[in-house]
Parts: C-alpha cells; structure tokens; sequence
C-alpha cells in the first residue's frame, strides 16, 4: 500500500452562504458578513491560509479560540465561535473577517464540514463498529468479505486509514469530524463504495460522527475502559450507545445493527430494540441469538479457530485462520453485517475463511525451538483475560506473559490486569507500556499491588522483558505480549520512539536461535 501523510481531496469550494444553509445545526453571522468563497476548514490554526474558515473548538489541553488571532494572521477570513465569546472577537469584523457563532462548536464543526465536503457518508453505504474490545479484527474481517466479492471498500480504524492501495496512519482511532468527512469525500472520489469506520467513545462523546449517515451498526462489548474521561462506566456505555440513537437518525433505507447478547450492556440494547425503527439482530454463543457458533463446536488452535455457525436454521463450518475464541465473536459479527449489507452467506464463509492475520490481534510469531509468542492489543482488564484464557485453551505447555499499563490513563485498571496476568499464566513478567509522562516504577506499583505475595518478574525496560521471556521460554510454551499489539512506537516522558512487539521478539528468537544452532 501507498503510505500517505495528508489526504489529498479535490479541490473544494463553496460560500459561507451555502455552509450556513446545508449545516445540521443552526450558525449565525454575527459580523463581517460578505459571502466569500471558503476553500477549506481548519481547526488548527496553523493549517490555515486565505480563504479557510477556522473553526475554535475548545480541547483537552488547548482551547480554539486561544489561536485565533493567529489563524487570522494566517489568511483566514472566516471563524466560527462559541456564541458565549463573540464580544472578545467582535472587531476582527473591522479586518474583513466573517464571525459565525455557535452555541457549541465542536457540534458545528461537524456540521459545517459535512456541508462543505457534500455530505459524502448518503452516497456510501457506511458501517459503525463499536464497543471496547474487537472492533479492529471486525473491520479487517469485513474487509476482507468485501474485498473476495470485488467491493471497493474504505477503512477508518485503530491502525490506519485505508482505501484501494493507499494507507493514512492513524493518530485517533476515529479522528476529528472535519478530518472523517474529508476521509469519507476522498474515499468516495476515488470509487470507493462501502466504508467500515471504528467508532471510539471518545467520538461518539465529541460529536465527532455527528454528520456521518449511517447504514449498519455493530456492538461488541464493553468493559471497564477510558473512565479517565467518562469516570463511570453508565457515561461510558451511553456515549457508546449514541451510534444507535445516530443509526436512528440516519435517513438510509434498510438500515441493520448486530449487537452481541452474551454480553450485559449488548443484551440491554437488544431489550430495546423496539423503540428504534430499524432492524437490530443479535450475535452470540448462547441463547436463541440470530447467528449464533455452537459451542460445543469452538476448536481454538495457535493456528486458527473453527467453529459451525448456525442461523435461520442453516448451519455452516467456519475455519478462521485467526487465533483466539474471541475471534469467533468478531467473525459472528462480520457475518452478520456483510450478509445485512448485501452478500450472500457462503460467499461471506469464503471471505471470513480467507484473513490470514490481523496486525497485533493475537498476531502469531513462530520460533524454531518449538514454541510461540503472539503479539496482541489487549490493554484491558477485560481483554488481557479472555486473551489469557484463550490461549489456555490451546495446546500448550506453559504461558509467559510480558504486560504493563499506559500512563496518563485511566489508573484503576491496573491492579486488574496485574491480578488477571498473575491467576492466568504461568510466568508473568511486568514491565512497561507507553509510560508517557508517568513513573514507569510507580506503574508497575500500581500494577504488582493486584498480585498478592506470588511470584512475578519485575523488568521496566520492555526490550529486556522481551528478551527475558524469550530466552526462558521452551517448547511448546507460548509467549503473550500484551499491551501494544499493532503500535511500533513507544512513548516514555514525550518523547515517541519507534518500537515494535513483533519486530523485537522475532529478533530475540532468531537470536537464540543462532545460538543454539537453528536457523
């Protein structure tokens, strides 16, 4: 794939007058007016030039309106502000600058950018997956179904954003609502026709998909996560649950969601499924789900997990190439929304079966000397468990694990995946993930307080816990490197260097190797 740094859209133009009148929400000119030509919108100020419109949004760190001043230095002729700060901005009306207020511009943002792009999401047919833990293997499975049937297919997810042939890294798992309806504007341009797009909390709460149509929704789960910024998890499972209240605005016909029953908060929007006006189908293991993996059926091997798959009272053999029992949760669900979206389920099986891995999703890194290590994401307490249990599941001698916890996150998890590593390996081995500004030894403190008096190996350098793992591990034993998955940096104090799981632990095996005469 071609990697790119910025998404090169064509060229955009239209009057404040037509962004004011095609916007979702109501925005007012309060000054200035004359009805330029806007040939951008920015929400840095250092992006703009003459003829953007520089929207103020106030952020975690920084607030808009701090920098717009300088966007106006830049060429903007055009801001939209909070309602509530016109006055401090009032004589930018004496420099030829256009004031548009908004009683909330972050929601504006993305109404205006919607607007100004064409509102490219009613031409595509568009799928929002969410939930906390399986939305990536999600998207590249459904992906895949797309790509055996010869559907030209838009990705917008955790490890980038991709489009037939070219790659944008991905600094948010959903980026910013201007920066989504610019993807979805690209996408459409360049003949992509089906968009599968993760949706985090964090853009369900920032209005981020405000603007987006939607066809089909997925719910996977959800666990204690992010309640560094949604504090409780009742917040967190109602910012998750705004898809469906987006889905219902959607004006798309025929529009579907899947949601997984085995879970709690899954099954609370399932017994709710009548005060919405489309159709909400449930996945699961147990029950009377609509496409249901007999359990008794689940064969989860280092290699790969098989399972039939029943619905309508049809049953077919699933063979993923995929590791992991929780693989077969987010194969239901793919199943489900590609058959939703149009396919036929034989041709679905035929995708599905054809994944061969997903990047740093129990990704499988095979030594010469017998034995595993796999390289996952999971960075929960809830995750770091049913990876742990999975790969107790398969044949093997003994579990290694290396883990740690991010800094500058959410802390009470800690002790959590501290006790969860401890009660399900054989070797744990504590060490660091992206400590960010945090004492890696004050994380790791955190994180042993949750593992009693047993015995765990202490190693803050990730390298060194790597190699420690690999130089103790024997044959038939698998080694689990939790925490990172697809990330190939590491972030200590700010400062982000590159580093990644699956490069390291393959140089420390084919290191042994050598040594020991297998290569």
């Amino acid at each position: 794939m071609k990697m790119l740094k910025t998404v090169k859209v064509k060229t955009a133009r239209m009057k404040i007058s037509e962004i004011i009148q095609n916007s979702s929400v109501s925005i007012n000119s309060v000054g200035g007016f004359n009805d330029s030509e806007i040939i951008s919108i920015e929400y840095d100020s250092r992006k703009g030039i003459e003829g953007s419109l520089f929207a103020a949004v106030e952020g975690f760190e920084s607030d808009g309106h701090s920098f717009i001043e300088s966007a106006v230095d830049n060429g903007c002729r055009c801001i939209l502000i909070s309602e509530k700060r016109q006055s401090e901005f009032s004589h930018l009306a004496d420099r030829g600058v256009v004031i548009l207020v908004s009683d909330d511009t972050r929601r504006a943002l993305s109404a205006v950018s919607s607007a100004f792009y064409g509102n490219p999401s009613a031409k595509l047919h568009v799928t929002g997956i969410t939930g906390t833990n399986g939305k990536t293997s999600i998207t590249y499975l459904l992906e895949a179904v797309y790509a055996s049937q010869g559907v030209s297919c838009g990705v917008i997810g955790t490890v980038n954003y991709r489009w037939k042939g070219k790659t944008l890294p991905a600094p948010n798992t959903t980026p910013e609502s201007k920066d989504i309806q610019e993807l979805l504007k690209t996408m459409l341009d360049d003949g992509v026709t089906h968009v599968i797009m993760e949706v985090s909390s964090h853009a369900l709460e920032l209005n981020r998909v405000d603007d987006v149509e939607f066809d089909s929704a997925v719910f996977t789960n959800l666990t204690v996560d992010h309640l560094d910024f949604h504090k409780t998890i009742d917040a967190y499972f109602n910012a998750k649950r705004r898809l469906f209240d987006l889905m219902e605005k959607s004006p798309k016909k025929n529009r579907t969601a899947v949601v997984n029953i085995d879970d709690d908060f899954g099954r609370k929007i399932y017994s709710e499924k009548s005060k919405y006006s489309y159709s909400i189908k449930s996945f699961g293991t147990t029950g009377d789900a609509d496409f249901k993996a007999i359990g008794n059926s689940i064969d989860n091997r280092i290699t790969g997990v098989r399972y039939r798959l029943s619905c309508d009272a049809t049953s077919y053999n699933v063979q993923l190439k995929l590791a992991g029992r929780f693989q077969v949760y987010n194969s239901l669900a793919a199943f489900a929304s590609a058959y939703y979206s149009g396919i036929n389920r034989e041709a679905v099986i035929r995708g599905l079966d054809s994944l061969k891995a997903v990047p740093g999703r129990l990704q499988v890194v095979e030594s010469k000397l017998g034995f595993y290590a796999v390289v996952d994401y999971a960075h929960t307490g809830d995750a770091l468990l049913k990876l742990l249990q999975s790969i107790n599941e398969m044949p093997h001698n003994r579990v290694i694990a290396v883990f740690g916890c991010g800094g500058d996150r959410d802390k009470t998890k800690r002790p959590v995946m501290g006790k969860i590593a401890f009660d399900n390996s054989d070797i744990a081995i504590v060490t660091s993930d992206n400590p960010r500004t945090e004492d890696p030894d004050q994380i790791i403190k955190d994180i042993t307080a949750g593992m009693g008096d047993g015995e765990y190996v202490v190693e803050p350098d990730r390298e060194l816990a790597i190699a420690l793992a690999v130089q103790r591990a024997s044959s038939g034993d698998i080694v689990v490197l939790a925490g990172k998955g697809h990330e190939d940096y590491q972030i200590i104090g700010k400062t982000k260097r590159h580093f990644d799981d699956s490069e390291m632990v393959a140089k420390y095996m084919r290191e042994r190797e050598k040594v020991e005469g297998n290569i």
